[in-house]
């Protein structure tokens, strides 16, 4: 017998779900695989500009009769809020089921795919616009199915329209902080900015303060912390061209300053400035090819379906020759 894999601890776990998105798993799925999708319409309705911010951690399949019915629609609510769901996927089975939902939830369904009327749809609904029309049509019977329920992971924009007498169970914004698995990156990036400037002490070359660099260095610990990490998941480009400046600039200044005061630098620290450059770059330069090979796999699944809803003759060729000839053309 073949020894099992370790097991992977919890908060492993907790932190891979948290930092991983895991789009392609998302983009793997058959029920997303094998449609027409429309990007554009998917990542509006969620609220994110990139498709790559989406995976199986913050969506979830539904069936339309758990939205149609007002029972089942809140504890679906609930599921998805106490677990960090941004949006839930919705297959309807025909153009008829579609508008009977769009009824029930006027304006929050929205179609994500390109199948034609005869054919079964796949809709999106956002999470936060579901919790604020239930807590619009439905508030006692929402208040009922909250009830209980921990805010760890309910997103900041649903938390605002939870009212204050909610009977939620309201963490404490530090704990919910703790709680946080990128904590831990946090605290261990800060902890080497507060501290990388101690080897400088032994450089005789430097004539500088050391208290003055150990300042900098503290002062630059909390935008350096929050640039590595918003470099790396910030949702929107803007925030993360920001945060790769603000990473070199403040990774940068505490050696400026031992430049300005001493002689004959390190070699190694350009080396290393040229190499977070150049790392910052290829990230985005990954970050932008995989926002494309996402949108290519979710529209290539046009082509797919073009082809099944292209109606095939089936002819049967003479008996001598015993085959099936199957005639048919798919649509590019």
């Amino acid at each position: 017998m073949g020894r099992r894999p370790p097991a992977r601890s919890p908060w492993l776990r907790r932190m891979q779900q948290k930092l991983l998105v895991s789009p392609e798993a998302l983009a793997a799925d058959p029920r997303i695989s094998s449609r027409a999708l429309r990007p554009d319409a998917i990542c509006a309705v969620a609220g994110v500009p990139r498709l790559a911010e989406l995976g199986p951690r913050n969506t979830r399949f539904v069936e339309p009769a758990q939205l149609r019915d007002p029972v089942q629609r809140v504890v679906v609510l609930r599921e998805a809020l106490e677990h960090g769901i941004r949006m839930l996927f919705v297959e309807v089975a025909s153009p008829l089921e579609g508008v009977l939902l769009a009824d029930d939830l006027p304006g929050l369904v929205h179609p994500v795919d390109d199948a034609p009327q005869e054919e079964d749809a796949l809709h999106a609904v956002n999470v936060v616009q579901l919790l604020r029309f239930c807590l619009a049509s439905a508030p006692v019977e929402t208040a009922e199915a909250l009830t209980g329920m921990p805010t760890r992971h309910v997103p900041r924009a649903a938390m605002r329209l939870l009212p204050p007498d909610a009977p939620v169970r309201r963490m404490h914004p530090l704990r919910r902080l703790m709680g946080d698995p990128s904590v831990p990156v946090y605290l261990a990036v800060g902890i080497y900015s507060a501290l990388r400037a101690l080897p400088v002490a032994f450089i005789p070359q430097f004539h500088g303060s050391l208290l003055v660099l150990w300042m900098i260095d503290i002062l630059t610990a909390v935008p350096y912390t929050w640039g590595v990490l918003a470099m790396l998941f910030a949702p929107r480009r803007w925030i993360r061209m920001l945060a790769t400046l603000t990473t070199i600039t403040t990774f940068a200044a505490p050696y400026v300053y031992f430049w300005m005061h001493g002689r004959d630098y390190p070699p190694f620290v350009v080396a290393v400035i040229a190499a977070l450059t150049i790392a910052s770059i290829s990230i985005e330069v990954v970050k932008y090819l995989q926002e494309r090979m996402l949108r290519r796999r979710y529209r290539s699944a046009r082509v797919a379906a073009t082809v099944r809803m292209i109606p095939v003759r089936i002819t049967q060729a003479p008996e001598t020759s015993q085959t099936t000839a199957i005639q048919g053309s798919a649509v590019g």
